[in-house]
């Protein structure tokens, strides 16, 4: 067993020594594909015989397959030509294909003159398609050996473009051979497309992440346009790149693509101007409304050349000059801005330059591509690198232009919700302080029921009263509403309950006269206020300043008007006088009720006020509160009795 093991172990040894390495042979293995660049037969016109293999193009011109004819003595040349050329087919049942590269603006192509494929519109229709590889199955052989198959491609330049690309076949790296070989050629080159689109990619997701972002911000602040606005603008940006993608990997029509182009791009612009004008506090004048006007045009130069008025550069520079009023609107008021030291201006002095004037730039440079005057329109926005992919200068300036305007928003959204919170923190003060300057039960009012209800819009009101019972049994009420909302307003009632609490008079006329006075310059608004003394015998004396007339009874008194308080200076107020007799009910109502509104913009109105003047105050607050309460409501309601308890509502 040991010699046995010993002799298998030697023989193992000698095997590798007898096998010889495999030979990689180059005449046959080598891959069945083969270029297709070089010379084509080439010729102006259209005739459905040049298809055919019998025909005879040796007396056509020879021009190179990489490069348009427009470069090859057919400048600005339009409409049909052909080429032609013959392939050689070996021996063999394998199936073969070809793959073309980019030919403009629209062809068929055909095998021994059947029809086998194409790509993009022909007359009649004037959609072009931009060029793009494809593959074409080439028909199968019914004979054995090598064979001829003759190629004829039927080319349609389409006029609008003539002048502006050249039209042929512009692009190396068309091959014909295996059919597994070349579809995968094809995937290899759509695998790698991609990564050319890989910024679009990245800035699309980028800008509508970013414009989701600010539509939250302004789902928060409704009131804050400002936030709209500039998602339009990333949310647009992001569906134009987008289109751009789209564009690049199924090739839509040309001019379908400009068309949304040019709306995305007009609605792009819009936005900006209406974010720009609210952020920067500008006035909407004549000029803003140029720039609105002329960018509402940009996207309608696509049927300028569509229809044949005019050609593509002259569409394309037309659309430019649409674009740059807006440009120069926005970079104009912000520079104004800038100089007055705005502080919204100068920070978005630094990313409104970058972005817009680049733009203003880059337009300028394509205009004079546009019209030919040079050809370096499109070197304004290079590459700066290829890996991992291409990153053009546009890239940068668009990527910084949307982080900057984040960070300000942010910090904009940052500061309103710091201000809202110290607004919050000085409206319950005021609340505070407006509660115990206007209590919700009235004092001890001897002979009278009294019965109020204070119901402020918001957090503080604007609408005030004052009773204040007389040693002699009297009873004096002032009741107004100040012009305004907020604390201004707040503050104006606060001092005007001051003024009552240390009037000495009780006399009507001339406790409003007082407060006139004291009002008087020193408020921005005015006023409005009705004063009423009820003595112990029933005789009643009202002075008015612009308010409503009380109901006596569910009647409306009639009262001497008389300026609102706060407007001149020596004022005087007349006086009228009443009889109350026990049991009579006298109440004053704000204009809060008489102006609820419901959401059919129907006014609660004064035929409703006086239906329900001799109901409880509580109740005909609810009722103006139910029917749609658009200002303060304040309701005070007065009884005569001998002797009368007091009664809060």
């Amino acid at each position: 067993m040991k010699k046995l093991l010993v002799l298998l172990l030697f023989q193992a040894a000698l095997i590798p020594c007898a096998l010889h390495a495999q030979t990689f042979n180059l005449e046959t293995q080598r891959e069945p594909v083969v270029s297709l660049d070089g010379l084509w037969r080439f010729h102006t016109g259209d005739n459905p015989a040049w298809a055919s293999p019998t025909f005879n193009d040796s007396h056509w011109p020879l021009i190179r397959s990489d490069e348009g004819w427009s470069n090859q003595g057919y400048p600005g040349y339009s409409g049909y030509a052909w080429y032609r050329f013959k392939l050689q087919v070996p021996d063999g049942n394998k199936p073969l294909s070809l793959l073309l590269m980019d030919i403009l603006t629209s062809y068929r192509v055909y095998a021994d003159g059947k029809l086998i494929g194409g790509l993009g519109y022909m007359p009649p229709h004037h959609l072009s398609a931009e060029g793009a590889p494809e593959v074409y199955d080439l028909p199968h052989a019914n004979e054995p050996g090598l064979r001829t198959i003759l190629i004829a491609i039927r080319v349609w330049h389409d006029p609008v473009w003539a002048s502006y690309v050249p039209g042929g076949s512009v692009s190396p790296g068309s091959v014909a051979g295996d059919s597994t070989l070349i579809h995968e050629r094809l995937d290899l080159i759509n695998l790698f497309d991609p990564n050319r689109l890989a910024n679009l990619y990245t800035y699309s997701i980028l800008a509508a992440l970013f414009g989701l972002l600010v539509l939250v911000l302004f789902f928060l602040r409704p009131a804050d346009r400002e936030y709209l606005w500039f998602a339009v603008v990333l949310l647009a940006s992001a569906a134009d790149t987008a289109a751009q993608i789209i564009d690049g990997v199924s090739r839509i029509p040309v001019e379908m693509f400009d068309l949304f182009d040019g709306c995305l791009t007009a609605l792009f612009t819009i936005a900006a101007l209406l974010f720009f004008s609210r952020v920067l506090r500008a006035r909407r004048r004549f000029w803003w409304w140029f720039a609105v006007c002329a960018a509402s045009l940009a996207s309608c130069t696509v049927f300028l050349y569509w229809s044949g008025w005019t050609s593509v550069p002259i569409a394309g520079a037309f659309e430019v000059f649409c674009l740059l009023p807006s440009q120069f609107w926005i970079l104009v008021v912000l520079m104004r801005g800038a100089a007055r030291k705005d502080a919204d201006s100068r920070l978005l002095l630094f990313p409104v330059l970058l972005m817009f004037g680049y733009f203003v730039l880059d337009n300028f440079f394509g205009i004079a591509y546009q019209l030919g005057w040079q050809r370096i329109g499109f070197y304004l926005n290079p590459a700066l690198f290829h890996i991992p992919f291409p990153v053009t200068l546009q890239d940068v300036v668009n990527t910084v232009f949307a982080f900057a305007m984040m960070a300000f928003l942010i910090r904009r959204f940052s500061l309103a919700r710091r201000e809202e919170e110290r607004l919050s923190r000085e409206f319950e003060a005021a609340h505070n302080v407006q509660t115990l300057l206007i209590p919700s039960n009235p004092p001890a009012t001897p002979g009278f029921s009294v019965e109020t209800v204070y119901l402020p819009a918001t957090e503080v009101g604007g609408d005030f009263f004052h009773i204040q019972p007389g040693k002699d049994g009297s009873l004096l009420i002032v009741s107004g509403d100040v012009s305004g909302k907020g604390l201004k307003a707040a503050m104006t009632v606060s001092a005007i309950i001051g003024a009552l609490r240390n009037e000495p008079c009780r006399q009507p006329a001339t406790v409003l006269a007082n407060l006139n006075r004291i009002l008087h310059g020193h408020i921005t608004g005015f006023a409005t206020c009705t004063a009423a003394l009820i003595r112990a015998d029933g005789s009643l004396t009202l002075a008015n300043a612009g308010n409503l007339a009380p109901y006596l009874n569910g009647k409306e008194l009639a009262i001497e008007p008389g300026l609102p308080l706060g407007i001149l200076a020596d004022t005087t107020y007349a006086e009228t006088t009443h009889h109350l007799n026990p049991g009579d009910r006298l109440t004053f109502v704000s204009d809060g009720v008489v102006e609820a509104t419901n959401p059919q913009r129907e006014l609660f109105g004064f035929d409703r006020t006086q239906s329900i003047s001799t109901q409880p105050a509580a109740a005909i607050a609810s009722a103006a509160q139910t029917h749609g309460q658009q200002d303060d409501i304040s309701v005070i309601a007065i009884t005569m009795h001998p002797q009368a308890a007091v009664v809060t509502a």
